[in-house]
């Protein structure tokens, strides 16, 4: 069976299937962020509080998400991984063409609740089911493709559903945002085959998977995990980046208003456009230079994709901290533009070199902690401080500093993935406890 499906995973399916995949991720962006494009309207018409609008855009959705996101992410692990995305992504694509037809605030509020609920589930069965398609030496590659989701989904939900709003009314915006996923559930289910987990595992001396029983409990998934210290840090790395990734894009436009004297709707446009599509191309590119640049190693050790993750996050600080504090427009915007393009080029390193060092039978799970805590730190907390900071700090320039202070975490996230090459490099996932014994099957 894993040799038949190592030959299909050889074969040009497996690219079929990456863009079927990302296509589907396209759809959890679009319905994500549908909703920042219809605010007004909903507001006026149903006569809404700024509070009340938040709980829609964010709070309420995120609080599902987070909740869900963990036990989504074991039954990732526990199920037929298309099978599970086909009916969650139906699931927020229906739920998001709900939010069209609310007759009132609460049915708003509780449709948006459940789009969060569901798209929990989306980027752990994604990329568990890549990781079985893709094996170890062309893996960033693949992940950063998949990242081109978040520039598909941004640029169709600002320019397409932003005409369409305008034209036709928040409620048909919504209702229209829902058909493409509900379309993509089903070539999901019908042209996607599962995976045998671990087929695609090609790095046997680094990375030892032994046999394992396929269910594990929540506290057994966690030892997996803690027990490879090039996992760790590869999770404390990316929620660190995703601090100042979030902080900058939540309050970017309002600097770019505030400090350079743009117009709303040119500071949307600039940030909408550098961010989404150069920030995707960037970790595109570095996915596919990060495997690149393994192959060159005889033993096909894939560290260098660690120290690639530390390289770029070490560029994005100098130039997101010279965006903030240059003082000349133009000059600001092209930063801002070369920050973009560096900011996201951790994605296809560093969630590729993850998807090596963890065992198959906790990928969806190690995926749902990694969301989970991006989620809090990045959409919650980060963004928050930036505006304590910005308060505490006050003058003309106060969020340029407040921003450049949050963008000292990249450089701490470099380390962070820099350790983590480290320790692929001497002895691949770095096991305490010898290779793999907690997942081997005890004794009859």
């Amino acid at each position: 069976m894993a040799g038949s499906a190592a030959t299909e995973n050889a074969s040009g399916y497996r690219w079929i299937v990456l863009l079927v995949l990302t296509l589907a991720h396209s759809c959890h962006i679009m319905d994500r962020m549908v909703v920042s494009i219809v605010m007004e309207p909903v507001r006026h018409e149903f006569n809404l509080t700024d509070t009340q609008l938040g709980l829609i855009s964010s709070l309420g959705y995120g609080l599902f998400y987070g909740a869900a996101v963990l036990p989504m992410g074991m039954l990732i692990d526990r199920s037929v991984r298309k099978n599970a995305l086909a009916v969650i992504l139906a699931l927020w694509s229906a739920a998001t063409a709900v939010c069209g037809l609310a007759s009132s605030w609460t049915m708003l509020l509780v449709s948006r609740c459940v789009v969060g609920l569901a798209e929990s589930g989306g980027s752990p069965a994604g990329l568990s089911l890549l990781s079985d398609y893709f094996p170890a030496r062309e893996r960033s590659t693949a992940v950063g493709l998949w990242y081109l989701s978040s520039a598909i989904g941004s640029i169709v939900t600002f320019i397409v559903g932003g005409m369409i709003a305008a034209t036709y009314g928040w409620r048909t915006a919504f209702m229209l945002a829902g058909v493409p996923g509900m379309v993509m559930a089903v070539v999901v289910f019908f042209v996607v085959r599962e995976p045998v987990r671990g087929a695609s595992d090609d790095l046997p001396a680094l990375v030892p998977h032994a046999p394992a029983p396929e269910k594990l409990s929540f506290s057994r998934s966690l030892a997996e995990i803690g027990a490879r210290p090039a996992a760790v840090h590869i999770l404390l790395g990316v929620l660190l980046t995703a601090a100042a990734i979030s902080s900058y894009s939540t309050w970017s436009i309002s600097f770019l208003v505030r400090q350079h004297g743009l117009k709303l709707s040119e500071a949307g446009l600039t940030v909408g456009l550098t961010t989404g599509l150069l920030g995707a191309i960037g970790g595109a590119f570095f996915g596919w230079l990060a495997d690149r640049s393994s192959r060159r190693d005889p033993r096909a050790n894939p560290w260098r994709s660690g120290m690639i993750a530390a390289g770029t996050s070490l560029a994005a600080t100098f130039l997101g901290i010279a965006s903030l504090l240059t003082v000349a427009t133009v000059p600001a915007l092209v930063l801002v533009a070369c920050y973009a393009f560096f900011f996201n080029s951790y994605n296809g390193p560093a969630n590729g070199l993850l998807l090596i060092v963890v065992p198959p039978q906790v990928r969806g799970f190690t995926i749902a902690l990694l969301q989970l805590g991006a989620t809090l730190l990045g959409f919650g907390v980060a963004p928050f401080l930036v505006g304590r900071l910005s308060d505490m700090i006050g003058g003309s320039n106060s969020l340029g500093w407040a921003l450049s202070i949050m963008l000292l975490c990249h450089p701490l996230a470099a380390m962070q993935f820099a350790l983590a090459a480290r320790q692929v490099k001497r002895n691949g996932t770095g096991r305490s406890d010898g290779p793999n014994d907690a997942l081997r099957p005890a004794a009859a």
